[in-house]
């Protein structure tokens, strides 16, 4: 039989005591972090929701304003729908189409060319070098308009009939 002294099981309770507090100091920093990972889970899965929500959102905005630029840019083509245009306003039309890049071709149809005309497609106006030429605009000439659109409605081209002419 072994026999225990007072002293020896003193000790041997303290170990106990210290092997139990460290045992609950691990058990509480390992529940600490598994909340820390469970939180920090919770958020990104929050702010990835949040933000494919405001994704959606914006690509929506985005297509509506487009929309919008869209409607205004084809309103102002429209004007010249079945309207009597003077050549020098269809030369800065033909001008602005290429700089802003509108995507439409104007046709031209002089006196002198009258069957085809001349289409122009990002390009700009260059004058001919003499007034006789078939692509001449005559500045003071009176054109007629027409607005060609495609399948979806949008303007495609822009038809310009020349009736009559100043002098």
């Amino acid at each position: 039989m072994v026999i225990i002294k007072d002293n020896q099981i003193s000790e041997y309770q303290r170990r106990m005591d210290i092997m139990k507090t460290k045992n609950s100091d691990i058990a509480v920093k390992i529940f600490l972090v598994v909340v820390g990972v469970i939180l920090t889970g919770l958020i990104i899965a929050w702010s990835t929701g949040v933000f494919k929500d405001k994704k959606n959102d914006l690509s929506r905005s985005t297509e509506k304003i487009n929309n919008a630029i869209g409607s205004l840019a084809e309103f102002d083509l429209l004007v010249y729908e079945g309207e009597s245009i003077r050549g020098d306003t269809i030369i800065d039309l033909i001008n602005e189409v290429y700089e802003k890049d509108l995507g439409i071709s104007i046709t031209v149809k002089t006196n002198k060319n009258s069957q085809k005309g001349k289409t122009y497609s990002g390009e700009k106006y260059k004058e001919p070098a003499s007034k006789n030429d078939e692509d001449y605009i005559n500045p003071n000439g009176i054109f007629k308009g027409e607005v060609i659109k495609d399948e979806n409605g949008m303007v495609i081209e822009i038809v310009f009939d020349q009736k009559y002419r100043y002098k």
